[in-house]
């Protein structure tokens, strides 16, 4: 993977994470999001199924945050 800023390997990543998330979180936050775990293996040797563990690490830390907000949310 190049620059994760740059990759649109990325994008479908953020769209479905966009689509899941109804509203929940801003687009931009997911972008980042995206951006900061794919940075996180930049220097991977194997870069065939990144974007599947980016996409699990992302929805990931998704769920941590849903399991902090409060309940009234």
């Amino acid at each position: 993977m190049t620059s994760a800023v740059a990759s649109p390997r990325l994008t479908p990543i953020v769209d479905a994470l966009i689509a899941r998330s109804n509203g929940r979180y801003d687009a931009e936050f997911l972008r980042t999001l995206v951006i900061d775990l794919a940075n996180q293996f930049q220097d991977a040797p194997v870069k065939d199924y990144i974007e599947v563990l980016i996409a699990k690490q992302a929805a990931d830390e998704l769920r941590k945050l849903d399991a902090l907000k409060p309940l009234s949310q």
